[in-house]
């Protein structure tokens, strides 16, 4: 009755038990700054009343997310949030023998998608400098590679490819037949997009969604965009409709109002109080310039265990629990110098309370 490989999963849930209303949530890259109450009643106004007892017609929402790209509708298919359609991407497109190739450490929803679907999959590993070679990312190359998967920027490890960088893998996947699909998630936060290219190269998907720069996490909303034989294929997978009439809606006002650059401006400024303030006291940390958080270096992995406690009891949340090669890095989420500065003022206490600690410069 049980599938194996559906039941040797395990599956971890994070992030519980927060207070979001009075804590700071800097765990899952989200806006950490709620909306006021002004913009919150704007939000309000914009839902029909009969966005609950009627199946919603989201071809508006194709339209405007269309014109944002100056694509058309066919190039578009809206799911809920990138993990859905990564999901959609690996159902339709790896079959029983293909295998799939990722980037580690990254988003893991790959891994958990792979072993679902029961994708064998193979890892392009990050060296101990943070950095991708494409020599490894040829050795992990076969005749059974379909499909490679890429995070720009990535996280939790931030990495940006360079162009020289897309190019070499673009004739490599041509040359291989293999699908690229790039994880825009980060974009806006200062990188570049693939989405120009999507009509050049037919084995080619970009993915985008609502919860970084847009800021709303909680209406689980995302989009591939593609040439239209792609998106046609791939979009046979839609549920019903492919989201709830909330979502959709508050999309159309989050585009309409383009919300995204206020939130981006936030964050840089978060990331250049932080970056800076890191710096005084000599910590060892890496990100902040192409997406919204930063990892911070402690002495070992308990530690991060330890900080991640303290501060969860004053109701800080920040992520830890990475692996190899940064295993021993808690990850914060930018958001408002404000609420950063809090955060770093207890850091800061929590270091010379526990561990000897770095006068500043």
């Amino acid at each position: 009755m049980f599938k194996k490989n559906i039941q040797d999963l395990v599956r971890v849930q994070t992030s519980q038990n927060r207070d979001i209303e009075k804590g700071i949530i800097l765990d899952r890259n989200e806006r950490v700054d709620s909306y006021n109450s002004q913009t919150f009643k704007k939000i309000l106004n914009n839902i029909s009343k009969n966005s609950l007892n009627a199946t919603p017609d989201i071809s508006s929402l194709y339209e405007k997310i269309s014109k944002f790209h100056n694509l058309k509708k066919n190039n578009i298919y809206i799911t809920q949030g990138i993990t859905e359609c990564m999901s959609h991407i690996m159902f339709s497109t790896i079959k029983n023998d293909d295998e799939a190739i990722i980037m580690y450490p990254t988003y893991p929803m790959y891994e958990v998608l792979f072993k679902l679907h029961n994708v064998k999959y193979k890892l392009w590993k990050f060296t101990n400098n943070f950095e991708l070679n494409i020599s490894d990312l040829k050795k992990n190359i076969t005749k059974k590679t379909k499909v490679l998967f890429l995070v720009n920027p990535n996280l939790p490890i931030e990495y940006e490819f360079t162009e020289k960088y897309k190019n070499e893998i673009y004739k490599i996947c041509k040359k291989n037949n293999i699908l690229i699909v790039y994880d825009e998630a980060y974009f806006h936060f200062g990188s570049k997009s693939e989405i120009s290219k999507i009509n050049k190269y037919k084995n080619l998907i970009v993915m985008r969604t609502f919860s970084k720069a847009w800021g709303l996490s909680g209406i689980r909303l995302g989009y591939m965009v593609a040439n239209s034989n792609l998106t046609k294929y791939i979009s046979k997978c839609r549920s019903l409709v492919e989201t709830n009439s909330l979502s959709f809606q508050v999309a159309l006002w989050a585009l309409k109002n383009k919300i995204f650059q206020a939130h981006v401006e936030q964050v840089k400024k978060g990331s250049k109080f932080l970056r800076e303030k890191l710096k005084i006291y000599g910590e060892e940390f890496h990100g902040g310039l192409t997406t919204n958080a930063i990892i911070i270096k402690l002495q070992n992995k308990v530690l991060t265990e330890k900080l991640r406690s303290y501060l969860a009891r004053k109701k800080i949340y920040i992520r830890t629990g990475f692996v190899k090669p940064i295993e021993n890095y808690v990850r914060i989420s930018l958001c408002s110098p404000k609420k950063l500065s809090i955060f770093f003022n207890e850091y800061i206490k929590w270091k010379k309370r526990y561990i000897k600690h770095k006068s500043p410069h």
